[in-house]
């Protein structure tokens, strides 16, 4: 067995810390000597001299040997050339500070200020400065795009992720733009709001107003921790980038300690009504480096945006629905709940907003009730008759009717019945109605179907699972075995910085993409998989101690994700299974591992530990 402790292991994306995050070399030449602070000084190390016809135009230049890799931190942003521009268009005393690569890491010297004495209003009537600010003598104000009632009035989220190198070239004018970490992902919050700004979700964050009025200014009114921070801002046009000086750009709360400056901003768009700001993610603990999109609208277009008039989603079924839920082996069906995924919550168009799996409901959600299996309702579709059944063996029965969008219509009340924690009920709406939301097949047979209760307070559904029941044992198609090579596992303390048990069976950036234990091309499902494994050798307080592991099974193209925080409890050598439902198609994968969450320095002897899959199935 082959066993790797503490290897680099690399998620999803090989990501580096863009220029405008850190001051990073290309190159990490050295000269003849180290350099030490008291080495950096103006006019020996470098020079700052003003332009002879327009004072405002400032050239730093560094005065060291071309074998020494420099760097700047100046007022319009940071820089590697050895000699660089600025443009300030404002009177007033700026700092610079030079830096440059030695064995020992980068090392600055201590700030040099230099003084411009008048106003170029050249500089400023860009049409970025214009856009942003409204103008010389003029002000605007900008609204992070989301409100209250959880909508965004012109993107489809307050928030996009993209990689380090993305800047105004890749997102504005579409371009394939310098460097190699170039993705994105636009998050709509229809379907990441759960999560997205974490517990503070969908409220009036506040508005940022910059103006050119004595200055370029800024006012940054963050509603959530009731500040009020003034700045200035100074834009480079060329590079489209942006500093801000005491201030930042106004965000979530949730993600204060993840970016370290929030002043150092690429302006990703830019117009009359909307905008886009990106700062480096460089100090999150469980992320690498990205760069963080806080979009923004322009209060004139918020007041005068008006919500389009249209219909409300509503569910899509396939092509001869009535026939699936109407004759899976006879005309009368027993749909039995889930006992393992019974409820979740989905919008109007149908789609599930939590994609609960087999033990990942939260805390908050309490635990499933038992004999959930024994809360039936049979229908008839031949008379068009059903009785309803709760595990306390009470039964409802009566007459009901099925429209073409789908919905069932019970002439008798079906009483509510706890199914999660005291408060999660199976209840039809308050019409004694419930939808069928989504239908589960696999190999051309049902195997499962969402029912919804319309919510009388929000635009979403409370979701039950159903299996069909119909006493016959060749209805449920049988799951598919793949073969693993157990030689071929990797496992041990596999990625930097965590504290993670890993059993990687691929990865994409990994040593096991050409070495995998199993075919990924026959990784091929789009209902459930279910992996067994078992572990043993531990020692220490790994024997004993209990704990969390899930599932990273990462189809093509998507981003990284757990099937569930907590797929499967862990105690101790032994036998332990994972089920996983597909949040859509896979057709091969780029990551899937199991981790054991903090719990490798636990383990006193890693060499003793032995790891083994002993099946791996699909449906």
């Amino acid at each position: 067995m082959k066993k790797i402790i503490n290897k680099l292991y690399i998620a999803c994306l090989i990501i580096t810390m863009g220029l405008f995050a850190a001051c990073t070399p290309d190159s990490f030449e050295l000269g003849e000597k180290d350099i030490t602070v008291d080495d950096l000084v103006e006019n020996i190390a470098f020079s700052i001299t003003h332009d002879s016809e327009n004072p405002n135009i400032v050239y730093l230049k560094s005065l060291l040997p071309t074998s020494y890799q420099v760097c700047w931190e100046h007022p319009q942003g940071r820089s590697q050339e050895r000699e660089v521009t600025l443009q300030i268009p404002f009177e007033g005393e700026y700092s610079v500070k030079f830096g440059v690569q030695t064995r020992g890491g980068l090392v600055y010297g201590n700030p040099t200020t230099f003084t411009v004495e008048s106003f170029c209003a050249e500089f400023v009537n860009d049409e970025l400065w214009t856009l942003l600010s409204g103008g010389v003598g003029k002000s605007k104000t900008w609204y992070l795009d989301i409100n209250a009632d959880g909508v965004c009035k012109y993107f489809s989220g307050p928030m996009y992720f993209y990689g380090t190198d993305d800047d105004w070239e890749t997102v504005t004018l579409g371009l394939p733009g310098d460097g190699t970490d170039h993705w994105s992902w636009a998050a709509d919050w229809a379907g990441n709001g759960s999560w997205l700004f974490g517990d503070t979700g969908a409220m009036d964050y506040g508005s940022m107003t910059f103006n050119l009025i004595d200055g370029a200014n800024v006012t940054v009114n963050d509603l959530y921790n009731g500040t009020v921070q003034k700045g200035t801002y100074l834009i480079d046009s060329k590079n489209h980038t942006m500093v801000m000086t005491d201030a930042g750009v106004l965000h979530d709360p949730g993600r204060d300690a993840v970016v370290t400056q929030w002043g150092n901003v690429k302006i990703l768009s830019l117009t009359e009504d909307y905008m886009q700001l990106g700062v480096i993610r460089d100090n999150d603990p469980n992320e690498g480096p990205c760069l963080l999109c806080y979009n923004f609208i322009s209060k004139e277009y918020s007041d005068n945006w008006t919500p389009e008039d249209l219909p409300d989603p509503e569910p899509t079924l396939p092509d001869g629905w009535e026939d699936m839920v109407s004759e899976v082996v006879t005309s009368k069906i027993k749909w039995t709940m889930s006992p393992d995924v019974p409820y979740d919550w989905a919008g109007l168009d149908g789609s599930l907003l939590n994609n609960f799996t087999a033990g990942s409901y939260p805390d908050w959600a309490g635990p499933i009730a038992p004999n959930l299996d024994k809360l039936s309702l049979t229908l008839d579709s031949q008379n068009m008759t059903f009785e309803y059944e709760t595990p306390d063996g009470n039964k409802t029965t009566g007459s009901y009717t099925l429209d073409e969008k789908g919905i069932y219509t019970f002439d008798t009340t079906l009483p509510s019945y706890i199914i999660g924690s005291t408060w999660v009920n199976f209840s039809p709406d308050a019409n004694n109605q419930l939808r069928i939301l989504s239908i589960e097949s696999a190999s051309g047979k049902v195997i499962g179907m969402w029912l919804g209760a319309r919510s009388s307070e929000k635009d979403e559904y409370m979701a039950y699972h159903f299996i069909p029941n119909t006493g016959s044992s060749n209805d449920t198609p049988e799951m598919k075995a793949i073969a693993v090579d157990n030689s071929k596992i990797v496992f041990g303390n596999l990625e930097t910085g965590k504290n993670n048990f890993r059993i990687e069976l691929y990865n994409e950036y990994g040593e096991t993409k050409s070495n995998s234990p199993i075919d990924i091309t026959s990784l091929v499902f789009d209902y459930s998989m279910e992996l067994k494994f078992t572990i043993s050798g531990l020692t220490g307080d790994a024997a004993t101690k209990e704990y969390n592991a899930g599932l990273m099974c990462t189809g093509s193209n998507w981003w990284p994700q757990y099937s569930g925080t907590n797929d499967v409890k862990i105690k101790g050598d032994g036998t332990y299974t994972i089920n996983m439902k597909a949040a859509g198609q896979y057709n091969g994968v780029i990551v899937f591992v199991i981790d054991i969450f903090d719990m490798f320095s636990d383990i006193s002897d890693p060499e003793s530990v032995q790891v083994t899959i002993d099946s791996l199935k699909i449906l």
